[in-house]
């Protein structure tokens, strides 16, 4: 199954969602942490310091803020029932977390070089493989010769199941949103100590499966590479030796879904292909809301990713937002991503194939209605003009949320455009690229005080009617929202790891 049947076969309909109404599995909810049981651990060191480019820091401290801003335990939530969970640096539908963390180093100061996962539960590193050459290995599977100098390389895997327990067919989607959420985390953390990042989605699946061995149904989704002087000194070298560990079992049941299993299939690639040139946005149109330079400050990101939460609602009558500070978040939130399937690897100018259209609730200085953002000339275009926070929530499975926030989101995608470019691995590509959006959305309006939450489930063409768009133009891909949060009581005093 291609990406468009599967694409049909996932979208919600009022009829869908009351035939497909069912009890969640809880007795077999997958695990929420992946170990690899019998891998030698290496301590990553508590004491983070400062997340900037100056200064010297081991290869142990650099790995440490790496994935601390990126990846670890960040706060916990106590549930009605007593029940404790983890809250991450990264959001994920339903706080699942799909996404494993695999990583690979060459000459990282004072660091052995091999292959390692990262054990989110403990902020630890669990040690796989050793030797020099696993960075090599894991390039060679892609088109990288921008990242021949890399000393890690990372490769983000996804863990379908951990997603389908509670969302099914659907679950494909949310899970290439989370790679997207993640990707942005690590990029942003690397590049706030001084590296170069670039992503790569081309690369030979089951060469890299086979490479990582990575076990417990994971699947390779994205490579990325760092490069520069984040870590100071002389790597550790050491003979070649595999440890491997043994992945622990997530759930005694698993549920295969055979729409998954085929998008997924198809998506995947045999055979290396290169970057295509992409079509460039169309020109500024008179008439549009040219939107005012973006207001300046607001806290470092250091400050406000492990902060970052997914607001269960927001505070309908809590004021405006600055135009100026909505301006500086969509600035923020569309600029070039360094990746091999936006073409901005290659010299080309970057290419997106995610545009945001706006249900604008309260804006200070901008009047209610639905717009389309034009990020090369940083306008909008008026859609719809009046209120809107009704049909918002509507759209958005009657989730509140979307209609009490300052303005909501739709992210669509020209998957057509985008499958001409790079066939069926496209949907993934999409998927990504919105995800890595949502992130930054959730990060800009953190920096200003303002909070987010990303929204997977919406009626997909009913958006479509409402926006105006035929399927040729572009399909919905994720909901966002953006307001002033409401207090959440069940939120416990941030943390390092899993209690």
């Amino acid at each position: 199954m291609g990406w468009r049947a599967y694409h049909e076969a996932t979208k919600h309909t009022v009829e869908r969602l009351t035939a497909e109404r069912r009890e969640l599995d809880w007795a077999h909810m997958p695990a929420p942490f992946r170990h690899y049981e019998g891998a030698p651990l290496v301590d990553l060191p508590a004491e983070m310091g400062e997340l900037d480019a100056e200064g010297e820091r081991s290869g142990a401290e650099f790995l440490s803020r790496l994935f601390y801003y990126s990846a670890a335990v960040s706060a916990t939530k106590i549930a009605q029932s007593g029940m404790r969970y983890a809250l991450r640096v990264t959001p994920s539908s339903g706080n699942l977390h799909p996404t494993e963390f695999h990583f690979a180093t060459r000459g990282l100061g004072e660091w052995p070089d091999g292959l390692y996962h990262y054990r989110a539960s403990s902020h630890e590193a669990e040690r796989r493989a050793a030797g020099e050459h696993w960075v090599k290995a894991v390039l060679e599977t892609t088109l990288a010769p921008w990242s021949r100098e890399a000393r890690v390389v990372l490769v983000l895997n996804s863990i379908f199941w951990r997603e389908a327990w509670k969302y099914r067919s659907r679950a494909y989607r949310y899970c290439c949103l989370d790679i997207g959420h993640a990707w942005e985390a690590v990029r942003r953390a690397a590049r706030e100590m001084g590296c170069e990042v670039h992503a790569y989605g081309h690369f030979l699946d089951d060469k890299l499966r086979r490479l990582l061995n990575a076990e417990g149904g994971e699947q390779p989704m994205l490579i990325v590479a760092l490069m520069g002087d984040g870590a100071s000194g002389q790597g550790v070298k050491a003979e070649t030796e595999w440890w491997g560990g043994e992945a622990n079992v997530l759930s005694a049941e698993t549920i295969a879904y055979p729409l998954i299993e085929s998008v997924h299939r198809a998506a995947s690639l045999r055979e290396s292909i290169a970057p295509v040139r992409q079509a460039a946005e169309a020109a500024e149109r008179a008439g549009d809301v040219r939107l005012p330079g973006a207001v300046q400050g607001g806290e470092r990101y250091a400050a406000v990713a492990r902060r970052r939460r997914s607001a269960l609602d927001f505070q309908a009558n809590a004021g405006p937002m600055p135009l100026a500070v909505l301006s500086a978040i969509l600035q923020e939130a569309l600029a070039g991503h360094g990746c091999d399937f936006e073409g901005d690897l290659s010299g080309m100018p970057s290419s997106r194939f995610v545009t945001l259209y706006l249900y604008v609730h309260a804006v200070e200085g901008l009047d209610r209605g639905v717009y389309r953002y034009a990020p090369r000339s940083h306008t909008l275009a008026l859609l719809l003009a009046g209120d809107h926070r009704v049909a918002a929530a509507g759209l958005s499975l009657g989730q509140q949320l979307a209609g009490n926030c300052a303005v909501a989101f739709s992210m669509v995608a020209d998957l057509e455009r985008a499958a001409a470019a790079h066939g069926e691995r496209a949907y993934r590509y999409v998927h990504f690229e919105a995800g890595a959006v949502g992130q930054r959305l959730y990060v800009a309006a953190e920096r200003f005080g303002w909070q987010g939450t990303g929204i997977g489930a919406f009626y997909d063409d009913a958006v479509h009617h409402y926006l105006g768009l035929q399927p040729e133009q572009g399909q919905v891909v994720y909901h966002f929202a953006l307001g002033r949060a409401v207090p959440d009581p069940r939120l416990s005093e941030p943390s390092t790891a899993a209690s």
